[in-house]
């Protein structure tokens, strides 16, 4: 597989991640609108959502690698984060302040993803 089809293939799986995102959030605001949950609650949400979209990405991206599954979804985590530091960035033009959960979201990010591709690597 050549760097162009894998750059295909990394592109249609982080753009299924944040569409996934995008639904898991929408729920998410639901059920917090409805239960009336605190932000500790969204906090956790938010990690849950980072989980799922990191391994569904992790799982399709490395689906067309032939070895290395694992650092294929390892990579497409690290590119999911990379938008959502980059975006929050822009967005609240101060990082300093989000720096302690940045943290765990990175390692969420990446581990999520090489779980993703462990899990796709077992599936021949």
């Amino acid at each position: 597989m050549n760097m162009k089809t894998k750059a295909v293939k990394m592109l249609k799986s982080i753009l299924v991640a944040y569409v996934l995102t995008a639904v898991v959030l929408l729920v998410l605001s639901f059920i917090m609108y409805k239960c009336k949950m605190s932000m500790a609650g969204a906090n956790g949400g938010i990690l849950f959502t980072y989980v799922i979209s990191c391994l569904a990405g992790g799982f399709l991206f490395s689906g067309g690698l032939e070895e290395k599954r694992y650092l294929g979804g390892g990579l497409l985590g690290l590119v999911y984060f990379a938008v959502v530091y980059c975006v929050s960035a822009i967005w609240n033009q101060s990082v300093a302040a989000q720096m302690p959960g940045m943290l765990t979201a990175f390692l969420v990010c990446i581990f999520s993803g090489m779980l993703g591709g462990m899990i796709r690597s077992g599936i021949k």
